[in-house]
Order: C-alpha cells, then sequence, then structure tokens
C-alpha cells in the first residue's frame, strides 16, 4: 500500500539536501579574497624564511593592498606588521618602527588584543635595538598588558619570555629567572618550549653553569629541529658555540660556529654571518686549529653593485 506520510518526508528530505547543496554552492566574495591575502601572505613567509626580503616584500603587500581594497581591517594590520618584520631584517629601523605602529594603531581599533601585544614586542625589539632600554620595557610593559586584556596565555608567555630575554641582555640574571618561571607552565607549544630552553641556556651560561647551560641548548636544537624554524636553530647553535668556546674546547666551539654559519647564510642574515665568522677567526687562531676561512670570508664580502 502506498505510504503517503513515508514519501512526504522522502520529498521533504529530497528538498533539503538541495536547498543545502545550493547554499553551499553560493559564491562568498569576500571569502575569496580573504583566502586570496592568506595565500599571499604565506608566500611572503615563505620567501622571507628563506631570507629573500624583495620577494617577501612583493608579497606582503600585495595582500597589504587587497586587504584595503576590500575593508580587511585584520589583513591589513597583519601585512603591516609582516612589512615591518621585513623592515626590521633589512636594517630599516625607522621604517620597521612606522609599519609596527600603523598596525598597532589598527588593531587597537578593531581591539584586537593579541595582535596588539605582538607589535608592542617588535616595538620593544626595535628599541632594544637602538639601545634605548627604558623604551623598550615600556613597549613589553604594554605588551604584558594587552595579553592579559586578550586573557591569552600564550600570548603572555611570549611576552615573559622576551622580559627575560631583555633581562640577561641587561646583565640581571634573577629578573630573567623570575619571568622563565612564569613562563614555564604557559609554554605548551614546541615554539615556545624551545624559546624557553634556548634562555634557560642563556641563563645558565650568565651564571657559568657550563654543563647546564650545554643542556639546555641542545634540548632547544632538538625542539626547534623539530618544528624546523631555521632562526631559532641558529641561535642555538650558536650559543652551543660559546658555551664550548667558554670551556676552552675550541674544536668544539669551531664546529658549532661553523653550522650556525652555514644556517645564518641560509636564511641571508648578513650581521649574523659576520658574527659567527668573527667567533671562527677567534678560535681558529686561538686553538691554532689550522682550518681555512676562505669560504666564509667570500659569503661576508659585499656583493659587488
Amino acid at each position: 500500500m502506498w505510504n503517503r506520510v513515508a514519501c512526504l518526508r522522502r520529498w521533504i528530505v529530497l528538498m533539503l539536501a538541495v536547498l543545502v547543496v545550493g547554499c553551499a554552492a553560493k559564491p562568498d566574495p569576500f571569502g575569496q579574497q580573504v583566502s586570496r591575502i592568506n595565500d599571499l601572505s604565506i608566500q611572503g613567509e615563505q620567501w622571507f624564511s628563506r631570507g629573500d626580503l624583495k620577494r617577501a616584500s612583493r608579497e606582503f603587500s600585495r595582500a597589504l593592498t587587497m586587504s584595503r581594497s576590500v575593508d580587511y581591517p585584520q589583513g591589513e594590520a597583519q601585512q603591516l606588521n609582516n612589512l615591518g618584520a621585513v623592515a626590521l631584517e633589512d636594517g630599516e629601523i625607522k621604517q620597521a618602527r612606522d609599519l609596527f605602529n600603523q598596525a598597532l594603531q589598527v588593531n587597537c581599533a578593531q581591539g584586537q588584543w593579541v595582535a596588539v601585544s605582538i607589535n608592542q614586542a617588535n616595538l620593544a625589539t626595535i628599541a632594544q635595538k637602538a639601545g634605548n632600554p627604558g623604551e623598550a620595557a615600556r613597549h613589553l610593559q604594554a605588551a604584558q598588558n594587552a595579553a592579559w586584556q586578550a586573557q591569552a596565555p600564550r600570548a603572555l608567555a611570549r611576552v615573559y619570555l622576551q622580559w627575560a630575554s631583555f633581562y640577561l641582555d641587561q646583565k640581571d640574571p634573577a629578573l630573567a629567572e623570575d619571568f622563565l618561571n612564569r613562563s614555564q607552565p604557559l609554554a605548551t607549544t614546541p615554539e615556545l618550549k624551545g624559546t624557553l630552553a634556548h634562555h634557560l641556556g642563556r641563563l645558565a651560561l650568565a651564571r657559568g653553569d657550563t654543563g647546564l647551560a650545554l643542556e639546555r641548548f641542545a634540548q632547544a636544537l632538538t625542539i626547534d629541529r623539530s618544528i624546523l624554524d631555521r632562526p631559532a636553530m641558529a641561535g642555538d647553535l650558536f650559543f652551543l658555540g660559546e658555551v664550548y668556546q667558554s670551556r676552552g674546547d675550541l674544536c668544539q666551539a669551531w664546529d658549532y660556529y661553523v653550522r650556525a654559519f652555514d644556517v645564518f647564510a641560509g636564511l641571508g642574515r648578513t650581521s649574523q654571518m659576520l658574527r659567527c665568522f668573527k667567533r671562527l677567526k677567534e678560535v681558529n687562531q686561538k686553538g691554532r686549529l689550522g682550518h681555512s676561512l676562505e669560504r666564509f670570508e667570500k659569503l661576508t664580502k659585499p656583493s659587488p653593485s
């Protein structure tokens, strides 16, 4: 016997299915633009990680233009911050400060407090590079306040770790240790764990405990390599060289400085390459190792214009 109710139910299900498919197929122009902006940003980040600042800047600039053209403030702020990072890496301090401040203004207007924390932390980095620790501390406090306002543990961990680095640079291991202790329960991602281990190594080295320093830097290198964070890996390798140099084991120091140099070279980080080259010359001469410095010298020479 024909079941009118069952037939009606099948028709309703079929109509709902058609409606859902129709809705799913409906184009979303804004979403498509945001997706394209994100793709450009990822491409820029890839170029940046390879040390190709020109191509990175091009992709970030295109993403910035598109973000503004579709009234996408979050995308605009992100690309301003990315372009600031490129300028900072290129040694353009004033330009980097201006870009980070522009990103900060957009994020403040949008109430994006995690992003505000990142912008303030970047401005703190600039102040440190400019030799202005007072200004750096003010930006770090603002970054900490923004992370608290966002109630974002990871953002707060990043600020605590930057505070620790700040106090290590200021030769104040007690305050550095305090912030490292605060960050420890909040450092839950591999990136944060690697940074924590690295700064614990710096703290141990500052206190003359080279055995613990080696352990911490090796731990940081293992973590940073697992996520292929090449700038962090290079920093770990360089500090491992410093520890062995301080212990008088100049052969091991040479090996780690060479490895750090090669990673920095792959990233196009000339200033860090020069720093490694200086240490290579030191240990080679003091240890009478007899290694050739020719390839390092060639790579650190400015390209002919």
